[in-house]
């Protein structure tokens, strides 16, 4: 039995790690999958292949190493540091991309073989979200992070003109964030929780909140909130950029998208709008890893 483990770094949420070695257990024969994370006294030379998330791998320490680069680097200076992770980082046999905006921002020149794999969706948001009993106008699910001023200004919207909506915040909050609107009684945040929760929670929503400033990375990776949304059912809601226009396009949906300034962030607006919600059960991981042929790789 051929073993491979994926890299991941501590508090790192990569779910594909999981769909991945759901799929090589119960698809691949001949091979097993491990997440690095369960294992004690990891060493990458007890596997047949590693699969690393980057980051940097300057050593390429393993028999058979693969890199996937499922974002860009964020932040000041974000040109910057993918360029020299294009520099310094080792020959691997084999790389993996979110998409091609991620893989072209890289360039690599040689003739590494690569695969595309984008985000995918767990079979548990696959839910009818519209026969959930609803207790609130918007969610907002994911990180309140490296999102500038987009998040800020929603939540500011919801304290003065949005004060009859009622907003639910799924996910980890920053003390500044919760210090200032924490007490409002039209917006709840339910910190972290276990990610099987996220559905049945989200359900209890009318629309999915999508909040993204248009700026680099950000605008050109995919929104795994967006293709969750889609997935329950729920109408989506979101700030306009590149990506999320590309999206909607592609699926053929009708999203509700915001004004810059969110003047038009309220249910009145929101209500007369023809949503559709596109169809992504393509996405669902087991059928996104076998239609992007990702594990040929290990063929490689």
């Amino acid at each position: 039995m051929k073993k491979i483990v994926f890299g991941r770094r501590p508090q790192v949420y990569l779910p594909e790690i999981s769909a991945y070695i759901n799929y090589i257990n119960t698809n691949l024969d001949g091979w097993s999958g491990y997440d690095s994370q369960e294992i004690d006294d990891y060493n990458p030379l007890d596997f047949d292949v590693v699969w690393r998330f980057m980051g940097f791998d300057v050593r390429r320490k393993g028999h058979k190493v693969i890199h996937e680069y499922n974002s860009l680097s964020t932040g000041l200076f974000a040109y910057s540091k993918n360029s020299i992770k294009k520099l310094v980082n080792v020959r691997p046999a084999a790389r993996v991309f979110l998409n091609r905006a991620v893989r072209s921002q890289f360039s690599f020149k040689d003739d590494v073989p690569y695969v595309l794999r984008d985000m995918g969706i767990d079979k548990s948001f696959f839910l009818n979200a519209s026969e959930a009993k609803k207790e609130y106008d918007f969610v907002y699910a994911g990180s309140l992070k490296d999102r500038g001023r987009v998040i800020v200004n929603a939540l500011e919207q919801f304290k003065s003109h949005c004060r009859d909506a009622k907003l639910l915040v799924i996910g980890n909050v920053p003390d500044t964030i919760y210090n200032h609107f924490g007490g409002l009684q039209n917006i709840t945040f339910t910190g972290r929780v276990p990610y099987s929760e996220v559905p049945t929670l989200a359900c209890k929503a009318c629309y999915g909140l999508n909040l993204m400033p248009d700026i680099y990375p950000l605008n050109s990776q995919t929104a795994t909130k967006v293709i969750e949304y889609c997935a329950l059912g729920l109408p989506v809601v979101s700030s306009d950029y590149k990506w999320v226009r590309r999206f909607e396009s592609s699926r053929q949906g009708r999203f509700f998208f915001l004004n810059k300034d969110l003047s038009n962030l309220n249910v009145r607006d929101i209500q007369k709008f023809e949503f559709c919600v596109p169809n992504v059960k393509d996405l669902e991981w087991n059928n996104l890893i076998q239609a992007s042929g990702i594990f040929n790789l290990l063929k490689s």
